[in-house]
């Protein structure tokens, strides 16, 4: 069994992830985005950080970046670019309500993935 201690950067990378939907959207991902630079320039961090953290990391980033494409600039261009106002304020919201709720459902799904050990879910 793994200690604890190697366990403690899954759950913070998973709970940062979670975080960035729900609490302070742009702090915790530049958050996240440190925690990769620093793993990436400290050669010996970077040994320290097993694959495991690793990923969670790096899937928590993409999944972040992903979440703030589809929720932010999505319904942006759709309410943009197209004819009917009103029609498309009403399916914007529905859409934004319907993937936050996905988004933190992957989010709590990957977080208890990192609890249990395993490799999160993309």
């Amino acid at each position: 069994m793994k200690s604890n201690q190697h366990n403690k950067p899954k759950i913070i990378y998973q709970s940062l992830y979670l975080s960035n939907l729900l609490l302070v959207p742009i702090i915790s991902f530049l958050i996240l985005v440190y925690y990769f630079f620093q793993s990436k320039s400290n050669s010996e961090n970077a040994q320290q950080i097993s694959n495991y953290n690793r990923i969670h990391l790096i899937r928590s980033i993409q999944v972040s970046a992903l979440a703030g494409v589809m929720l932010g600039v999505a319904p942006t261009f759709y309410i943009l670019f197209s004819d009917q106002f009103d029609v498309s304020v009403m399916i914007t919201v529905v859409y934004f309500v319907t993937m936050h709720a996905c988004f933190v459902l992957l989010g709590m799904l990957n977080l208890a993935r990192a609890m249990a050990h395993k490799l999160p879910l993309f």
